[in-house]
């Protein structure tokens, strides 16, 4: 099973089949989860996330068909997501226990407030069964509507619907990047992160039909994508506290843990500038060109 498209093959055919791949293996682990539900929950999403960055990718061969399927696996990540999101707001709070500036018992009132909140979500079993089955039923249906979608077979015209696809979306990142710059507003750091998660799968696609270093690239994009999940972590922690602060009921806390949200959110904003626009100056160029030698190159090997 491999997420990367093989350039000797047909466009056509190599999306059909890493498109069943990916349903195939969502299904599965959600019908057995043989190492639990968290893990089962993990493992479909992060599947769900890499059927979106296929249809990314390919998405202006058919976009009524790309419209209606990124709608549908965004609200089945959606729908899986709540223990999730729960936990990953445990794990913040962890992260600023562990880094040596907090006393052991400074975030303790907040991390237990989150952990009871966590397992409360984590045990509401009905909502999970009834995501689970709505899945389920909806992949099995995107999985026989992959198998028909009809894409090019020929190698120009799937190196041009590839090349598409993916400077597309590296200038959804720039416009984003530019936004992030200028306004600063969390959803345009959002908006940044997403686009660059996909940006890091189409180079795993592509692979070595992408002009340089992918692997290195690849490395870069990823590392930075984990600096704006950590953003986005402290996003969403700002809103768990506006909204439960009163519950919590240890003020002093709450606002010692705010300043180093901050201190933290101004750290993360200025590398995540930073980087972002080393990685994306030029990103993009001669990719069609690029992409269809690769296609000829390894079509004459096989």
């Amino acid at each position: 099973m491999s997420y990367r498209i093989d350039p000797a093959l047909p466009v056509d055919r190599e999306v059909h089949r890493i498109a069943d791949e990916e349903t195939a293996a969502i299904v599965a682990v959600l019908e057995a989860m043989p190492e639990g539900r968290q893990t089962a929950v993990h493992a479909a999403r992060k599947r769900l996330k890499r059927l979106r960055g296929l249809l990314k990718l390919i998405g202006n061969g058919n976009k009524e068909f790309h419209d209606r399927f990124n709608v549908l696996f965004r609200d089945l990540q959606r729908a899986l997501s709540h223990a999730r999101d729960a936990d990953a707001l445990v794990e913040t709070v962890d992260r600023f226990r562990s880094d040596g500036k907090a006393g052991p018992d400074d975030l303790q009132a907040i991390r237990e407030h989150l952990t009871s909140r966590r397992d409360r979500i984590v045990h509401e079993t009905s909502a999970f069964d009834e995501a689970r089955a709505a899945t389920l039923s909806d992949l099995r249906a995107a999985r026989e509507a992959f198998a028909e979608l009809e894409l090019p077979d020929h190698p120009e015209e799937g190196a041009a619907l590839l090349a598409h696809g993916a400077r597309a979306m590296v200038q959804k990142a720039k416009k984003s990047l530019k936004h992030a710059r200028k306004r600063g507003e969390a959803d345009d750091f959002h908006e940044l992160r997403k686009a660059l998660k996909y940006h890091w799968m189409h180079l795993g696609l592509l692979g070595d039909m992408w002009p340089g270093a992918s692997s290195a690239r690849r490395n870069r994009a990823n590392a930075l994508g984990d600096l704006l999940g950590e953003l986005n972590d402290i996003a969403n922690m700002y809103d768990l506290l506006d909204a439960e602060e009163h519950v919590i009921r240890a003020p002093e806390s709450v606002a010692r843990f705010r300043k180093k949200l901050e201190k933290r959110e101004k750290a993360l904003r200025k590398a995540i500038l930073t980087r972002a626009d080393a990685l994306l100056e030029g990103e993009g160029k001669k990719l069609r060109k690029k992409i269809g030698r690769a296609m000829a190159k390894a079509g004459k090997a096989r």
